[in-house]
Formats: structure tokens, C-alpha cells, sequence
């Protein structure tokens, strides 16, 4: 067994039974950094030790036995942010694909449809409420 591995199984035995990371704990290093940056850009003391406070509870979370309580409370943060991931998932996909299809609203149910790029004027059905309308792609 080399080194590396008996490090390794080594932090396996240590997290036996911890909860370990999830989405929250993931947003919280991010606000973490992202406050930890702008205080110590800024000379603002009090943004750095709030990041600090945060990276503290984030590692509590992480290495806490209490597996139900840390569930649920990344249960709760998901069910809170699902709307703003799920808007920014989907403004992702459109600037990938931006160069290959183009975005419209349905004028009745407003949901979003995409057509590829380059057809030229196009009738566009939706597929949820059926209604028709044409526009340059």
C-alpha cells in the first residue's frame, strides 16, 4: 500500500459517518470566496470575517454526524433556490447553443421554443398550447 493510498483510507475512516458536502455547502464556498475577495479588495474587514464565519459553519456542516438535520437543510435550500438555478441553467444553454439556434416566446402560454438558425421565415407550433405563429429565424 503507498502513501497516497493510506492517506486515503486513512480520510475515509475519519469521514465514516459524516455528512460531508452538498449544493449548500457548495454555495456557501462560493459566497464564501466571492466575500473574501471583495472585502480584502475593498480594505472592508467585516465582509472577510463574515466569509470567514461562513467557511467555519460550512466545514461544520461537512463534518457533522447529524446526517438527517444537514439533509434537510439542504433539502430546504433547494426547494428556496430551485427558480434562480433553474434560470440560470437555462440562460447557460442558450449562450452555448446562441450560435446554432434562435429563442422565441409563445405569445399565448409564454413558453420558451428554440429553432435552429439560418431556416429562414418559419411557423412555429407550440407544443404545449398548439398556437401558431410565424417568425425569421
Amino acid at each position: 500500500m503507498g502513501f497516497f493510498d493510506r492517506i486515503r483510507a486513512g480520510y475515509a475512516r475519519f469521514m465514516a459517518g459524516r455528512y460531508g458536502s452538498d449544493q449548500l455547502n457548495f454555495a456557501m464556498l462560493i459566497v464564501a470566496l466571492i466575500g473574501s475577495l471583495i472585502g480584502s479588495v475593498t480594505g472592508l474587514g467585516i465582509l472577510t470575517i463574515a466569509a470567514d464565519a461562513l467557511l467555519i459553519v460550512m466545514f461544520y456542516r461537512m463534518l457533522s454526524k447529524d446526517r438527517y438535520r444537514r439533509a434537510h437543510e439542504n433539502q430546504v435550500y433547494l426547494e428556496k433556490t430551485y427558480g434562480m438555478r433553474k434560470a440560470v441553467g437555462e440562460w447557460i444553454n442558450r449562450v452555448k447553443n446562441g450560435k446554432k439556434y434562435r429563442y422565441f416566446v409563445c405569445p399565448k402560454c409564454k413558453k420558451r421554443l428554440r429553432v435552429p438558425r439560418g431556416v429562414g421565415s418559419v411557423t412555429i407550433t407550440c407544443k404545449d398550447c398548439g398556437t401558431k405563429f410565424d417568425k425569421k429565424a
